[in-house]
């Protein structure tokens, strides 16, 4: 078990329960009571610097939550449930709320005329479009063809989604022309077909500007990201275009290139080939 200073722990539990949804009273009586033990609302006050006619409420809106026991006394005692106890009752809220939530959302999410339109997303952030690449190949039912050409976007996420993908069954090729990519691959998701390929590239690292990844996930979902020339010093930015709709033209005019780019002829993980 980790360690904590006594006034650290108090400043970062407050912060957790108060990402929970907490008051910024309610985590400092809660901390407070926990501290205490069983006391009266002026020992919580005294503990928690929160005014006494504030402890009442918040112990009262704390016992609701089933995590504060309340003596009928004068005055009125408290004591807090055991941790173990506190935090098993959040996370069964929680639990709650996210199944609650899981039901209705798809209840609210639009129909079958919005996901027709093959629109075209933006996106802008390194972190962003790593994120969305990991999203697209986590959705893969077929294949996922990828041309990496920024070691950055190969983050630990991707290559996860990439192995997930090969273990129930997608046909994963990806191409790049860093052999530090092509290595991370090779070892991390030894079923992935792995290709040496500078169509889009004439240098590695790749020039400010150029194209930074390709990414085809069953043929009809399409990602482009290109590097951020107007990035900060020393961060690695990118900026793509994005689609999941098979008839967006530019799905059509990417599809044959990346394919004969990336896959070429049939290339196995141990020969790769340049293209």
């Amino acid at each position: 078990m980790t360690e904590y200073d006594t006034d650290d722990a108090v400043g970062e539990t407050e912060a957790v329960l108060e990402a929970l949804g907490f008051t910024e009273y309610e985590s400092k009586c809660f901390v407070a009571a926990t501290r205490v033990g069983t006391g009266t609302a002026k020992e919580v006050s005294e503990v928690a610097d929160v005014p006494r006619a504030r402890v009442y409420d918040c112990m009262e809106s704390l016992g609701e939550r089933g995590l504060v026991d309340v003596q009928e006394a004068n005055p009125k005692r408290y004591r807090v449930v055991r941790p173990e106890t506190a935090v098993a009752t959040l996370r069964r809220a929680f639990e709650d709320r996210f199944e609650r939530l899981d039901a209705l959302l798809p209840s609210l999410h639009a129909t079958a005329t919005e996901t027709e339109d093959d629109d075209v997303w933006v996106i802008e952030g390194g972190a962003d479009v790593a994120e969305r690449m990991t999203t697209l190949v986590g959705d893969a039912e077929a294949s996922v063809i990828v041309a990496v050409g920024a070691e950055g976007l190969l983050t630990e996420e991707l290559l996860s989604a990439l192995v997930a993908a090969a273990d129930r069954g997608v046909d994963v090729t990806v191409g790049s022309p860093g052999e530090p990519v092509r290595e991370r691959v090779a070892d991390a998701v030894p079923a992935a077909t792995v290709q040496e390929t500078w169509t889009w590239w004439e240098t590695f690292p790749i020039r400010p500007g150029a194209v930074s990844s390709v990414l085809l996930v069953d043929g009809r979902a399409l990602l482009v990201s290109s590097d951020d020339p107007a990035s900060l010093p020393g961060r690695e930015g990118h900026r793509a275009v994005w689609t999941d709709g098979a008839n967006t033209p530019l799905v059509g005019l990417l599809r044959p290139l990346l394919e004969r780019a990336v896959r070429g002829e049939a290339q196995t993980t141990g020969d790769p080939s340049p293209i």
